[in-house]
């Protein structure tokens, strides 16, 4: 079972390297986020995919064309189960 605190302090850990990005290369910040525990799971030309497993978070970096972060998505796995669900009658 995850700590919540402790998973709402590594979100917003997270989010302050995220936030700080501007002018930052991709590999600095996977780097800065890697010594968090992050991973990477997947990753194509406009979006990296991360995990960070023992806190049970998932984060999405969307990229713009020059691979700069343009933004991102960091939510804990329950919810990123609860939006693939599929909507039943």
């Amino acid at each position: 079972m995850v700590d919540r605190d402790y998973q709402i302090g590594m979100m917003k850990t997270a989010e302050s390297i995220l936030d700080a990005a501007e002018g930052r290369s991709l590999e600095s910040i996977e780097q800065d986020l890697a010594g968090l525990g992050f991973a990477e799971i997947g990753a194509d030309p406009a979006a990296v995919a991360m995990e960070q497993r023992e806190q049970e978070l998932y984060l999405e970096i969307d990229l713009d064309p020059g691979r700069k972060v343009h933004g991102y998505v960091l939510i804990p796995f329950e919810e990123k189960a609860q939006k693939q669900e599929r909507f039943r009658w």
